[in-house]
């Protein structure tokens, strides 16, 4: 019997924060045929009070990025909630925004931010991400497995001793999908980094190698379990 194509969804606050934490796994989950969706949720417009706009350019860079991975074009949703400023946005209104992706999507794998991010965009989607994927409805219901993942830059600069900090009990094998994350990282020309940055490609392969060898594999990428329906 043919194995069943799962649709997964990829939440991503902004351009690049899905590259960093799922690249590799993405690649491998559209290799082994699943239909594997991207969305990212900010944007820079026009009037931002904070950051210049470069929508166009960014968009430009995911879908380079994108390619790379195998993930088709058509699966690479776009929104419009304002970069940086996501917390000060009414709660229905990140809400909505997350909740149209989920049941437009309708996912049976989810990956999301982890939930105590430094940065307050990530904290916010993934909140509003935790309230569409309730399984009092049907679409929640169906989203069988969801997973935080790491964003190198954010993940590991909150307050682990208060907040809690990311502790990963699954990893996934990426031991030849490494090259492809690391390929496409390298599309974000206008976020990459020189090591020691954070935000950087021998960063990335550092800690690819590091949680590969935690799991006994030559490289991983790893992730906390939030919930799996069995």
């Amino acid at each position: 019997m043919a194995k069943k194509r799962k649709k997964i969804l990829v939440i991503a606050p902004h351009n690049d924060d899905e590259v960093l934490g799922v690249g590799a796994t993405m690649a491998k989950h559209a290799r082994r045929g699943d239909e594997v969706f991207v969305a990212i949720l900010t944007s820079i417009g026009e009037g931002h009070p904070v950051m210049k706009p470069n929508k166009v350019a960014l968009r430009k860079e995911t879908m380079l990025a994108m390619k790379t991975l195998r993930i088709k074009k058509e699966n690479v949703i776009f929104r419009d909630l304002p970069n940086v400023l996501v917390s000060d946005l009414p709660v229905h209104v990140v809400n909505k925004e997350v909740f149209d992706v989920i049941h437009t999507v309708k996912p049976d794998i989810m990956y999301l931010p982890f939930v105590n991010d430094l940065h307050k965009d990530h904290r916010a989607i993934v909140y509003a991400a935790q309230v569409a994927a309730r399984t009092a409805t049907p679409v929640g219901r169906n989203i069988k497995e969801i997973y935080m993942y790491e964003t190198l830059s954010e993940t590991h600069w909150n307050m682990d001793q208060i907040e809690g900090g990311f502790l990963p009990n699954v990893y996934v094998d990426v031991t030849g999908y490494l090259t492809m994350k690391l390929k496409a990282i390298t599309a974000y020309k206008s976020q990459l980094k020189i090591h020691p940055d954070a935000r950087s490609v021998k960063a990335l392969s550092a800690l690819a190698t590091l949680r590969g060898s935690i799991a006994g594999m030559r490289e991983a990428e790893a992730f906390m379990l939030v919930r799996k329906l069995v």
